[in-house]
């Protein structure tokens, strides 16, 4: 049996906002309030046909009632299956424009014909050498 968007639907209506609660203070929207499940979540699936399997499965493995504690359930999943989950959530987050001007970020910037390529790794190097460093909640 193929899983499909709309056989998630209930997990995702629970999960989401329990990831991306927003936060009013700091003028970030919650998942729900952007519009995360509707529009954009679908829009990250379809750019990544590839991944997109497994992101069903892993969500359609979730119960579809909102559990009494959303994140002691999805802490609970494999970190190697919710890593995927986490990405096009969190990226499908980054993608709207509400957000982007919350965190001020102008956006993607066009590189120039002559780059200084020195100038860009010695500004990523220090991010190189920490390593990932994500927060799982």
């Amino acid at each position: 049996m193929q899983i499909n968007y709309k056989d998630i639907q209930a997990q995702l209506s629970w999960m989401c906002d329990a990831m991306i609660p927003g936060n009013a203070e700091l003028n970030m929207p919650s998942a729900s309030k952007l519009g995360l499940i509707t529009t954009l979540l679908p829009r990250a699936l379809e750019a990544r046909p590839d991944l997109a399997p497994k992101f069903y499965e892993t969500v359609a493995s979730l119960p579809a009632e909102t559990p009494a504690d959303p994140l002691e359930v999805i802490n609970a999943v494999p970190v190697a299956q919710m890593e995927v989950v986490g990405r096009f959530i969190a990226g499908a987050y980054l993608t709207a424009s509400e957000v982007t001007t919350a965190l001020r970020f102008p956006g993607f910037q066009a590189l120039y014909e002559n780059v200084d390529y020195d100038e860009i790794m010695e500004a990523i190097e220090p991010i190189i050498e920490r390593g990932p460093c994500y927060v799982i909640v």
